[in-house]
């Protein structure tokens, strides 16, 4: 038997990111040690599973990894990005090139995604407002930003950039599905495609049966189950875009069915999606 390092205390809030590990991501197991150190300064550490016999950097899983950077500096990055300070601005107030911001933001990005599809799940959330807006890129590209918001709170379920279709409206829409304990309110704007993907994603298979003995099946379709509750928000454009009338309208759940949890929930009794327009 091969002796091996002993464990401290600190090491605990580590786990091993091998996918062959038998205690992969699993904390607490006491399988943690320490290695070495690297670096110019020996800044970072790398630690060693006494399981699978891997070794792995303590960055491993943050915006530090693979990264030479010290944490002072990815600590000012994050907090120049938090407040909106411009690329420029914040590669001159960190001290590092420009291409170094670019990569930071992409990392960061990819970790919070990461993080918000672990943490937010079975969220109790009664009203969803779902809108589409388009959002300039580099390079000189535009994209459509589909962001759906939490009612009665500022907190926002999801985002996704992609074309304004029906494909990557139904993707978000199940991003919401995923997130929330029971379906919510859904509130959007006039755009027909939204209707179609609201019952791709929620609709349940509906098969009528045939009248009479001869003929055709009839084709099974897609209908909104009893609990799903959707409006729109409609509004009337002139010819330079101006808007100059507002309507409302309710897809699924009925006009009067609508309205109710709407007051039980202390929203009112008008269809809006002024959430989103704030935003």
């Amino acid at each position: 038997m091969i002796a091996t390092t002993p464990v401290q205390k600190r090491y605990t809030t580590f786990a091993c990111p091998t996918p062959d590990c038998a205690l992969l991501n699993r904390l607490g197991e006491g399988n943690i040690a320490h290695q070495s150190w690297t670096g110019q300064d020996k800044p970072s550490e790398r630690l060693r599973c006494t399981v699978c016999g891997q070794e792995f950097s303590a960055r491993e899983g943050t915006l530090m990894a693979r990264s030479q950077l010290p944490e002072e500096t990815i600590e000012r990055l994050l907090k120049c990005q938090r407040w909106g300070v411009c690329d420029e601005g914040t590669a001159d107030i960190c001290g590092v090139a420009l291409k170094t911001v670019y990569r930071f933001q992409q990392v960061a990005a990819q970790r919070a995604e990461a993080h918000h599809r672990q943490v937010v799940r079975g969220m109790d959330v009664a009203g969803v407002q779902l809108d589409e807006a388009p959002s300039k890129l580099r390079p000189k590209r535009v994209e459509w930003s589909h962001t759906a918001w939490a009612m009665g709170r500022w907190f926002r379920l999801w985002g996704d950039l992609g074309p304004r279709t029906q494909d990557t409206a139904a993707a978000l829409i199940a991003q919401v599905v995923a997130r929330v304990r029971q379906l919510p309110v859904f509130c959007t704007d006039g755009w027909k495609a939204s209707t179609a993907a609201l019952l791709h994603v929620c609709g349940v298979v509906y098969r009528p049966q045939r009248r009479g003995h001869v003929g055709r099946k009839p084709k099974p379709r897609l209908v909104a189950p009893t609990d799903l509750f959707y409006a729109q928000v409609v509004k009337i454009r002139d010819k330079t875009g101006r808007v100059m009338a507002v309507s409302t309208r309710v897809g699924f759940g009925g006009p009067r069915r609508f309205i109710k949890p709407m007051r039980l929930r202390q929203w009112g009794a008008t269809i809006q999606t002024a959430l989103m327009e704030r935003w």
